[in-house]
């Protein structure tokens, strides 16, 4: 039995709607279809009782269009209009560090087909959007076969901008895309991971919307930036965050240690 979408993706979805009526959104098409997935990764900051082993998990919502695809992480989202917020009380920018690298806000086909537009939250920094061509992913089709949901999946594997991943697409949902930046498969991707199991995208529900649903964007002023630029400034800030705050007019101070270099494990290697 095919699952539905799990009744706490929608009461967050409820949650953000409600932070988001301080900030401009717009919507740029219809979800037609919403699959949840939980998104497990490792973290950056080291634990003491767990220092090799430290992880956390987070909800990524994946909407789908007529041609167009929104993917984004609900905790990244409420931070990023948290941003929004206290950059219109005239406060700058806020200071949370985060415990891992983020994955940012990913349009599919916007503004034009064939196109990708990224919003990432750069802390201090703010916040800023870059465009790319869409990706093209050279992915290879394995015999394997198991079950997701209920749905009859097939293995595929690729090599994406420095990871390696493997990757279990459903036929029976025709639609090439995947979580964050993962698409051009034969069918909707379920699950996957990068060989070194540091990011784990596992669908937990998918629904087609029974009412009107908007996929929306921030309709707030952006900087844009280059995407090499935008990895750069993120490989700062794990480098030395103290600084990388003081640059951006925020003091910042984490018991002696905010001038210390994290450990970083960026989605994106190159």
């Amino acid at each position: 039995m095919k699952t539905k979408l799990l009744l706490f993706c929608a009461i967050i979805s409820s949650c953000v709607m409600t932070m988001a009526q301080e900030i401009k959104m717009r919507p740029i098409g219809l979800a037609e279809i919403v699959v949840s997935y939980e998104l497990d990764q490792l973290c950056d900051y080291p634990n003491q009782y767990r220092a090799e082993d430290w992880r956390e998990t987070g909800t990524l919502i994946l909407e789908i269009g007529n041609g167009i695809a929104h993917s984004y992480v609900v905790e990244e989202h409420n931070t990023m209009i948290k941003q929004f917020t206290i950059f219109h009380q005239k406060n700058r920018w806020h200071l949370e560090p985060n415990l891992h690298a983020l994955l940012g806000e990913t349009f599919m086909g916007y503004p034009d087909k064939g196109a990708l537009t990224q919003i990432v939250n750069l802390d201090a920094a703010g916040v800023f959007q870059y465009t790319e061509a869409q990706p093209k992913i050279s992915w290879k089709l394995m015999p394997e076969r198991k079950d997701i949901l209920g749905y009859n999946c097939q293995r595929a594997t690729c090599s994406f901008r420095g990871r390696e991943y493997e990757a279990w697409f459903t036929p029976d949902v025709p639609l090439g895309y995947g979580p964050w930046k993962f698409q051009g498969l034969p069918g909707l991707i379920l699950e996957i991971a990068d060989t070194k199991n540091e990011y784990h995208f596992t669908a937990k529900g998918i629904e087609k919307p029974k009412q009107e649903k908007q996929m929306m964007i921030f309709d707030e002023e952006i900087r844009t930036i280059k995407r090499t630029r935008a990895l750069k400034m993120e490989a700062m800030a794990h480098k030395d965050h103290g600084l990388f705050a003081a640059d951006y007019g925020i003091r910042f101070t984490l018991e002696g240690s905010e001038h210390d270099a994290m450990p970083y494990y960026p989605i994106e290697k190159k």
